[in-house]
């Protein structure tokens, strides 16, 4: 029988791809006792799909270099001496050419029905569609033979097992999708991306629900099998928009069928000839926040050990690797190591191991410290898939992440918790305890979120909503107003350039300051504009609303001696704040204040979305942190402690060297609900920090953080 323990407490995970050439040498003793010298107490390695380490007689590729061994019986016996859980984990993305000889219908087609073959370096494979035989019937003997045969602790199905794949922009036209989306949509599968086509959104929409159907085909056939058998996937969330949008993921809808979700912050930088680009510093943080307030599943983040892409041999620095990994226990998450260069023991870059070794101890050490905790934030951040998928539509990053992660970077540079929470949340209405929900260009809205909003600020919440927060419906289609015109105390009236009509002129503009004395400009210091980037909606205020920010009109550059405005100011509210009779508060930029932060860094746009959250909260935040603002703070809340974990991302330019301390931080902790702590330690050394009471708050100052520590008030 299965064991599922590990589903209910606070892990440290290894996953394992094992390459055919591993299976020459494969030391399964050793890599055990590796595992557990790292502080690994569960497991989960490929044994079946496209590569199969365990005799089988399946029309599934066997390692040629396995002879007649059962590496998968093996690993499973050793890693489980240790007490540590096996899963048994498999991708079924591709097929081998044999089998796809003899079974044509399981390949993913393009318009013509040839089928997609997976490159050409890749050998002999095609690319399996969801709803194929592979996937489906097939699958059935496949988890029989591995379930049947070795007592593991968990299944597990990579990305390739249920969404769609990346070829031809995720686009199947085989004949079971052929005739599912007729049944659906009454039309034919579109032959390309175009947002332009109203079938292109609605392709969209079956995709993602037949992923959704998959994960639960998928959990039911494992349980018909070992009803005590925990299920596990592999997926992203919102960060990695590429393989979100093309295999049409929804995390959330899986994670209601599966027992345990597993998300990837894989990629460091990303290098394609000349050119590169570096992912989200915080995407583990991002990704475990999301997951822990969206599910009631305990969410795994897999981070490499490697530089990918491409140098998939060579470990991360192991400053960096350590503060990238902490950051998913210090917002609710599992730490699962991706090693992609075969078992501990063979792999070449060695350095990077000592890092995660010192973080995996310290959990494992203080283990009561991290089961059964929950957020403390009263500050939550809205995530929604449908502008992900029908406002962002070919470029969902650019068009609409970079508006979340602007809100995250702002808030995280000063030190204030947040959650992360999906607009399925905001509809259910559960929102008590939030004082402020934030929708940062929250474009597509149905018309219960907005009630769920309206009902909520009624109640005495606070909104913040930028950009074109409410302006589409849920398919994409523009409105004529704000659904949350109301609310916002705003009328839309167009979208525009903050810089004005396009005329070859080099421009700039600016908001103006009109009222210098209102607490969201607070802290603002001796100035009268801030710089205005990107676009904005123009808007009607209502009368009752105050207007602290305009827009200045654009003016251009060079020459210098011509750079100036005799015009005046637009007039454009670019700050629009209103108090609720009901206690609440609201407040909308129209700009995108959040997208600029985001992506250009400037610190005025983030004091403004601070103000905004010290305004709407009143001030309440339940944690107050004195420090860098490299310094990631996270507020986590068990019966009868509050956990501050610290973790210092201050290592200058990535990727990190070294990391510069944080020193003398003072943590302040508002006292309410009872709650009456004794005594303050670090978990570093559990050495006892001295405590102040200050009203009703009590404060410690930690004299140096050098990468990741928690700080324990009980």
């Amino acid at each position: 029988m299965a064991k599922s323990d590990w589903l209910s407490k606070r892990s440290r995970g290894v996953h394992l791809t094992i390459r055919d050439i591993d299976c020459l040498d494969f030391d399964t003793e050793r890599f055990a006792k590796d595992l557990n010298e790292l502080g690994v107490n569960v497991l989960s390695f490929f044994c079946a799909g496209y590569v199969t380490v365990h005799p089988t007689n399946l029309s599934i590729r066997k390692s040629p270099f396995l002879g007649d061994r059962d590496l998968t019986g093996e690993i499973v016996k050793a890693v489980q001496s240790y007490d540590i859980r096996a899963v048994a984990a498999m991708d079924l993305s591709l097929i081998p050419g044999n089998a796809a000889l003899e079974h044509p219908d399981w390949c993913s087609c393009d318009h013509e029905g040839k089928p997609y073959k997976a490159n050409q370096d890749l050998g002999d494979f095609y690319i399996a569609c969801p709803l194929s035989g592979y996937q489906n019937e097939y699958l059935a003997e496949i988890l029989r033979e591995i379930v049947m045969r070795y007592d593991v602790d968990g299944i597990k199905f990579g990305g390739g097992s249920y969404g769609f794949s990346s070829y031809g922009n995720g686009i199947c036209h085989c004949a079971r999708c052929r005739e599912a989306f007729g049944a659906y949509a009454g039309s034919q599968i579109p032959v390309k991306e175009d947002w332009n086509d109203p079938v292109w959104g609605t392709f969209q929409r079956w995709r993602q629900q037949r992923v959704v159907e998959r994960s639960k085909f998928l959990y039911d056939l494992v349980k018909s099998l070992d009803p005590n058998m925990p299920v596990m996937c592999n997926s992203v969330c919102f960060g990695e928009t590429g393989w979100t949008t093309k295999g049409a993921l929804d995390i959330e809808g899986m994670a209601a069928y599966i027992d345990a979700v597993q998300v990837e912050a894989q990629t460091r930088i990303r290098v394609e000839g000349e050119s590169s680009h570096w992912d989200f510093l915080l995407w583990p943080a991002e990704e475990a926040n999301f997951l822990d307030n969206v599910s009631d599943h305990q969410p795994w983040v897999l981070a490499s050990y490697f530089q990918a892409w491409p140098w998939r041999r060579n470990a991360v620095p192991p400053a960096e690797q350590k503060v990238y990994m902490a950051q998913i226990y210090a917002n609710g998450g599992n730490a699962i190591l991706n090693l992609s260069g075969g078992p501990i023991q063979g792999h070449q870059d060695q350095r990077g191991f000592p890092a995660v070794k010192s973080l995996y101890h310290f959990v494992a050490d203080n283990q009561a410290y991290y089961n059964d905790d929950r957020s403390g934030a009263n500050v939550a951040i809205v995530y929604s898939q449908d502008t992900l998928f029908y406002y962002g539509k070919e470029k969902p990053k650019l068009n609409y992440v970079d508006a979340i992660r602007g809100i995250e970077l702002a808030l995280s540079d000063h030190h204030i918790p947040f959650d992360i929470i999906s607009d399925a949340v905001v509809k259910k209405g559960n929102l008590g305890k939030y004082r402020t929900i934030i929708l940062p260009s929250t474009a597509c809205m149905s018309e219960e979120t907005a009630a769920a909003l309206s009902q909520y600020a009624k109640n005495g919440g606070s909104v913040i909503a930028t950009f074109e927060t409410s302006l589409f419906d849920t398919d994409g289609s523009k409105r004529s107003d704000f659904l949350l015109a109301n609310l916002l105390g705003a009328s839309y009236i167009s979208t525009n350039s903050v810089m004005g009509e396009e005329n070859g002129v080099y421009k700039q503009s600016y908001l103006n300051v009109q009222n210098s004395s209102h607490p969201l400009l607070d802290r603002l210091g001796d100035t009268s504009v801030i710089p205005a980037s990107n676009a904005y909606c123009r808007v009607a205020a209502d009368q009752d609303s105050d207007v602290p920010l305009t827009l200045s009109a654009p003016f251009r550059v060079f020459p210098e001696g011509q750079s100036y405005t005799l015009e005046p100011d637009t007039g454009m509210p670019m700050l629009i704040a209103r108090e609720h009779a009901g206690g609440g508060r609201t407040v909308y930029f129209p700009g995108q204040q959040d997208t600029a932060f985001a992506r250009y860094g400037y610190p005025d746009w983030a004091l403004l979305l601070v103000n905004a959250v010290l305004w709407t909260t009143r001030e309440t935040l339940p944690l107050q942190v004195e420090g860098p603002d490299t310094l990631l703070a996270t507020l986590r809340v068990q019966e009868k402690r509050r956990l501050v974990h610290l973790v210092n991302v201050n290592g200058g330019r990535r990727m990190f060297r070294q990391l510069i301390p944080a020193r003398d931080v003072t943590i302040r902790l508002p006292l309410g609900d009872g709650f009456e702590p004794q005594r303050a330690i670090r978990l570093s050394d559990h050495s006892p920090l001295t405590m102040t009471r200050e009203g009703d708050a009590v404060s410690v100052v930690v004299s140096s953080i050098l990468d990741y520590d928690v700080v324990v008030f009980e």
